[in-house]
């Protein structure tokens, strides 16, 4: 593999929940540094001092109903963020950057409740300017085998005050309470933005098969596309 067309690339792996991303995020690092590339990995949301805070406020610190466009705009702002601190200086400095989600999933776990995505990618451009991925891999797996690889229940519930149209599904642990909406339709309808997201998404993006495959199988075709990609 041809790995110097990687130099000064941003590449974003997503996907559902349970797809194994992060996971497969820390491979390539991993086999990309081993390569001899000055990898950067990083993670949407957080991934620097204020976006953490931001991040905290999304996960715990909120008092009050949060609407939909309030948190696609603090989700923007952790992003804008990473992007000024993190990304764009390692993409000047020459270096591969590596990260875990990135407006990918506001367009699919928002599009899915409803938001219109075009609102999302122009939001997006307003918060991160020109610094879209090179390429983003979709890892697409089922609903239901993602739920079963997180140990979700049928009944498990999400976080306070978010409901279905928000991306509170991105905050991993999320505390139990009483609104029962992370309904495996939602994930059903996640897993098709995902799969639509190559229409309207600025960059490249391609999608994987990662149903029931294990993880260097997976890494195997993440590397696969790495290879056929012009970048």
């Amino acid at each position: 593999m041809n790995l110097n067309k990687l130099t000064g690339k941003f590449i974003v792996l997503d996907g559902p929940d349970g797809c194994g991303k992060s996971t497969q995020v820390q491979l390539l690092a991993d086999y990309l540094s081993g390569q001899g590339l000055e990898v950067v990995k990083t993670h949407d949301p957080g991934g620097t001092r204020i976006g953490d805070q931001i991040r905290h406020l999304l996960k715990y610190g909120a008092k009050g109903e949060m609407h939909v466009r309030t948190e696609a705009l603090l989700f923007m702002a952790s992003r804008a963020q990473l992007v000024a601190e993190i990304i764009e200086p390692a993409i000047k400095a020459g270096k591969t950057v590596l990260c875990d989600r990135y407006i990918s999933s506001t367009y699919a776990y928002q599009g899915a409740g409803g938001y219109p995505t075009e609102k999302i990618i122009e939001l997006g451009k307003l918060s991160i300017g020109d610094v879209w991925p090179n390429l983003t891999i979709v890892i697409d797996i089922p609903p239901e085998e993602g739920r079963a690889r997180t140990g979700q229940k049928p009944g498990q519930r999400t976080i306070t005050e978010h409901k279905d149209a928000h991306q509170g599904y991105l905050l991993e642990n999320a505390r139990p309470d009483r609104f029962d909406s992370r309904t495996l339709e939602f994930h059903r309808k996640v897993r098709k933005w995902f799969i639509r997201l190559k229409d309207e998404y600025p960059g490249v993006v391609k999608i994987i098969d990662g149903s029931n495959a294990d993880m260097g199988t997976v890494h195997e075709r993440i590397k696969q596309v790495l290879l056929e990609t012009d970048f």
